[in-house]
């Protein structure tokens, strides 16, 4: 069941220049009395500089043209796209494929044209910032009352926090990744369409864990960014990063604008300070991520910060399926020669989750588990399969 804009939280939704109020005119226009922003299946549009694009959509769904309408946005990329959007064309072949069930989540990112990023977020539930998103999670869990994820793609993250009873909000600038969020991840979800280098539109979550993921080095005004997460939480809220690259460690040719240890933390004063990598081993092990002096992150990877810094005050583990999780085997294992290895889909995501040591084994008795894993594995058995990713709960027509 999806979550209403103006039932399921306190959200009242803001001009993303100039911060006045907006209302609702119709089921799919909100507007502040001067400007009109479109909502399309429940997502509202409020990405700025996309004056032209703005009204092109607003014009469509006044003509009672839901699809053009959701086509024209579907196209509408990022500044680090690497290939051209589809055609119109194509786009509404995709639109009406989604909404008939007959197309799924890996053609339409293919037909959209994600290119070389369609595979990390077809697989983004078996990669190691996956884990360390959910590690970072689970140690600063304050049962808040909703989680916030600024640039939040697909929303996997915040599909493992909803399934576990905490509403969520996700806000990216991509349409596209929310409207697949929304028809395959998690649709239930608060979703909005803004971009970081506006205010985030919408007023204070007090008490809100607010998270921004494998994100923040892409940023550029990264000070008045983590000043909206802070915004966003409230007085009480928790403002987790993650997986900020570091810039003296090479990034094997990701893009960003990543900086020093140091340098983000000169951002985030009182933060707490950690190595993002050890918060694989906490999801898959258990245990607690120390706060790190700096020095000892010079040469980490990537780094991940929480403010404030005290652990949380509830408890939650996202290595447990949930009750009635449809359990099946990683898409992604292969066993060769006795060995059970990943068949990344391309060069690219090999090269950068190559520390997925979990989704590995030379022993002969995994080759043999895995193959029975979903049917004949015993509870035991099946529990630490889906800690170590080999069993996931994939969202349907995946």
């Amino acid at each position: 069941m999806r979550l209403a804009w103006d039932t399921a939280l306190p959200l009242h939704p803001r001009h993303p220049l100039t911060g006045l109020p907006l209302t609702r005119v119709s089921p799919e226009l909100w507007s502040d009395g001067a400007t009109r922003w479109p909502v399309v299946d429940g997502i509202p549009f409020l990405r700025t500089g996309r004056e032209a694009l703005r009204e092109a959509v607003v014009a469509a769904l006044e003509r009672g043209e839901g699809p053009h309408a959701r086509a024209l946005l579907l196209r509408d990329q990022d500044d680090h796209a690497r290939v051209p959007p589809p055609s119109l064309a194509a786009t509404a072949s995709v639109v009406a494929g989604v909404e008939a069930g007959t197309l799924g989540l890996r053609d339409a990112l293919e037909q959209l044209g994600f290119g070389p990023v369609a595979p990390y977020f077809a697989h983004r539930q078996s990669a190691p910032t996956f884990l360390s998103a959910l590690g970072l999670l689970a140690q600063h869990w304050d049962a808040p009352p909703c989680v916030v994820e600024l640039a939040c793609g697909l929303g996997q993250v915040l599909r493992e926090v909803s399934l576990r009873g905490t509403p969520v909000v996700g806000v990216d600038v991509v349409f596209a990744k929310l409207w697949l969020a929304r028809h395959f991840i998690v649709p239930e979800a608060v979703l909005l369409c803004a971009d970081a280098a506006a205010d985030v539109p919408i007023p204070p979550l007090e008490g809100a864990t607010v998270l921004c993921h494998d994100a923040l080095y892409f940023l550029t005004d990264k000070a008045r960014v983590l000043a909206e997460l802070r915004r966003v939480a409230g007085s009480s809220g928790r403002v987790l990063v993650g997986h900020a690259h570091n810039r003296h460690v090479d990034q094997r040719g990701v893009g960003g604008t990543p900086l020093s240890p140091s340098e983000y933390a000169a951002l985030m004063p009182g933060a707490a300070c950690y190595d993002d990598a050890a918060f694989v081993t906490r999801f898959l092990e258990g245990g607690a991520v120390p706060d790190t002096p700096l020095a000892e992150l010079e040469r980490a990877e990537a780094l991940s910060f929480a403010w404030p810094s005290a652990p949380g005050q509830g408890a939650i583990d996202f290595g447990v399926a949930v009750p009635g999780a449809r359990l099946s085997p990683n898409p992604l294992l292969e066993e060769h020669d006795g060995r059970v290895r990943p068949a990344w889909p391309t060069p690219g995501l090999a090269a950068e989750y190559a520390s997925a040591h979990y989704l590995r084994s030379d022993a002969p008795e995994d080759v043999a588990l895995l193959r029975r894993s979903a049917t004949g594995a015993t509870a035991e058995q099946q529990a630490a399969l889906v800690r170590r990713r080999w069993l996931l709960n994939l969202p349907g027509r995946w």
